[in-house]
């Protein structure tokens, strides 16, 4: 092959390449064209599709709508145009409280008390949750029902006043301006009652001509405001004052419903420490509570429903005023609005009620008096504790007279047993009438314990009630109104807890120091150190305590810890410098050498039979 046809070859090559690499540049260029075009068909098509469905959506939400007016027509009537518009907030406070009203339902939607924390440091929400709810519900004349929760009210009034009182109204109009519901609220400066008046103007014709009375609806919910909530549990209730003015209230851990058809001025959903109540100036006709606990995992602890009537009379302008407490259980507090509210503070009740009365008029005065005066409410409890041991004091020298008495008497005794050891009826008689020969009671001893038993209950009610002591704390004890745990048990004993309080070991040994203390300084034989239960009763009752005060509020063990340690130190004192047991044998021996003593009830008895005899003489003559 010469060199033209080589060059020749090349050539044609260079331009197969040429061709081949255009023909490849083109063929790329047509698909994006292809695919362009093809893209802009798809977007075309989607616009359109998308205009169809637009247009539709808009046509089935119109449709959707009307009917929804429609439907709105035909329930709410007059009210219909109250059901749609959009919810609006308002929020006012005082210096104590600062409450949430919401436009949807025209009510209070949030309160926080601002003096007061929850368990964990945060705000004291007494109420924030979708649960609580506030209306009422009545029906028109079209005999279609009417709740007020779910309607959206006009925020007419927000003003304050020149003494820092806000005034809020809000109003659900019927058709027009001169007919309308109004909800009115007034927050005075430092205080936690909130005034709630409702008013109908222009509506006599709108509602259901026989309807006699109204329902007002409250839904509540109590939230977890303390660190144990099966002890918070422990204490919700409810509590209610009926119109001839007794009062009542029933535990949600045992009774969740109750219907009362007798007129009620108040009615309180109480926590722990604080409560939320509903006041009417008049009363309400009748009222239906059900109430539930919550369960070991929810949030809360309880919620409570109450359907009360409001007595309606038809009429062009309708009032029915009430006032709402969000608030702590504050005893001075509550007493100050004159409702008898500060009934809902356990300080004594049932079997107990003698004690509501003790720590009404002393325990809890003083209690308040030393709080002022040493700010710590630990030292206050230690200072209490020593009033408490002053005013007992004189039945604390008799209980240990007594002992004394009866240890004296102990050889004695021991002869008088061995000598009747095989006739125990002979040995309890010859028994007695050595007690009465040498004037010694053996229950000199345990009268004076008997009489602090009203003291042991009352201070039991009033440390587990005060909130004075929650979240107060006081050495290694962060908050006295429940039990100081040290250590936290991975599993729960019975009769005791999973928890261990040191305050309550305390409590426990000194208890049974005492005990054995009290055994040696006696000595006391006889009958009673033969029968096993009231041999160790002394040293089972401590170990009882154990389990019984694990759980109850540290402010309650304190005192008792340190009545303990005091109660120790007297006895030491009267038994080692006051108490002479020579005297006392010389005594026993004079009084011996007198014959028989009688004591005054044995006197005034046998004078009572003299008269009764010296009657009945006189008649038969």
């Amino acid at each position: 092959m010469d060199r033209n046809t080589t060059i020749g070859f090349l050539l044609l090559g260079l331009l197969l390449i040429g061709y081949m690499v255009y023909n490849q540049r083109g063929q790329k260029e047509y698909q994006a064209a292809q695919k362009a075009r093809r893209d802009s068909i798809a977007r075309v098509s989607q616009q359109k599709a998308d205009a169809v469905r637009a247009k539709t959506a808009a046509l089935d939400t119109a449709v959707q709508q009307r009917y929804d007016s429609l439907q709105r027509s035909s329930q709410l009537g007059v009210f219909a145009a109250a059901g749609t518009g959009a919810t609006q907030t308002l929020t006012v406070e005082n210096a104590l409280v600062q409450i949430t009203f919401s436009s949807l339902g025209g009510r209070p939607e949030k309160v926080i008390l601002k003096q007061y924390k929850a368990y964990d440091g945060s705000p004291l929400d007494l109420m924030n949750s979708h649960y609580d709810q506030l209306g009422l519900l009545f029906y028109t004349a079209a005999n279609q029902p009417v709740r007020t929760n779910n309607l959206q009210f006009r925020l007419m009034e927000n003003t304050l006043g020149a003494d820092s009182t806000r005034t809020i109204a809000y109003r659900l109009e019927a058709g027009d301006a001169a007919h309308y519901l109004e909800y009115r609220y007034v927050l005075h400066p430092g205080q936690y009652m909130l005034d709630f008046n409702v008013k109908m103007v222009g509506l006599e014709n709108v509602l259901r001509p026989t309807d006699k009375t109204l329902s007002l609806i409250w839904n509540g919910q109590a939230n977890q405001q303390e660190p144990d909530a099966k002890v918070e549990k422990n204490n919700t209730q409810i509590y209610y004052r009926l119109q001839n003015g007794e009062h009542d209230y029933f535990s949600l851990i045992r009774t969740t419903d109750k219907e009362l058809t007798e007129p009620v001025q108040w009615v309180s959903f109480k926590q722990h420490f604080f409560n939320t109540s509903l006041v009417a100036d008049k009363s309400f006709d009748n009222l239906d509570i059900k109430g539930k606990l919550a369960g070991d995992s929810s949030a809360y602890i309880a919620q409570a429903d109450f359907r009360m009537q409001i007595p309606y009379t038809p009429a062009a302008e309708f009032e029915f005023p009430m006032h709402i407490y969000y608030g702590p259980n504050d005893y001075y507090i509550l007493k100050s609005y004159h409702r008898d509210l500060e009934e809902v503070i356990p300080l004594g009740y049932g079997l107990y009620t003698f004690a509501k009365y003790i720590n009404k008029w002393l325990l809890l005065p003083v209690f308040l008096f030393l709080g002022k005066i040493f700010g710590s409410w630990g030292i206050t409890i230690i200072f209490l504790t020593i009033v408490i041991r002053l005013l007992i004091s004189p039945l604390t020298y008799k209980s240990y007279l007594s002992q004394a008495k009866m240890k004296v008497l102990k050889p004695e005794l021991d002869a008088l047993k061995e000598k009747y050891k095989d006739d125990q009826q002979k040995f309890g008689m010859e028994q007695m009438k050595l007690f009465r020969s040498t004037g010694v009671s053996p229950l000199g001893g345990c009268l004076p314990m008997v009489l602090q038993i009203p003291i042991f209950f009352s201070l039991y009610m009033l440390f587990q009630s005060t909130i004075e002591v929650r979240q107060q704390s006081f050495l290694w004890v962060k908050d006295l109104s429940i039990y100081d745990a040290v250590l936290h048990l991975p599993f729960r004993i019975p009769l005791y807890g999973d928890h261990v309080s040191l305050l309550t070991l305390l409590m426990t040994l000194t208890s049974l120091f005492m005990a054995f203390y009290n055994k040696n300084m006696t000595g006391m034989g006889g009958a009673g150190q033969d029968n096993p239960a009231l041999k160790y009763m002394p040293y089972i009752m401590p170990v009882f305590f154990l389990g019984f005060f694990n759980s109850m509020a540290a402010a309650l063990t304190l005192y008792y810890l340190i009545s303990n340690l005091i109660t120790i130190a007297i006895q030491w004192v009267i038994q080692t410098y006051i108490i002479d047991e020579d005297k006392i044998h010389r005594q026993i021996q004079e009084n011996k050498k007198k014959g028989p003593q009688k004591s005054k009830w044995m006197q005034r008895l046998e004078q009572a039979q003299q008269q009764k005899q010296t009657l009945t003489q006189q008649r038969k003559k």
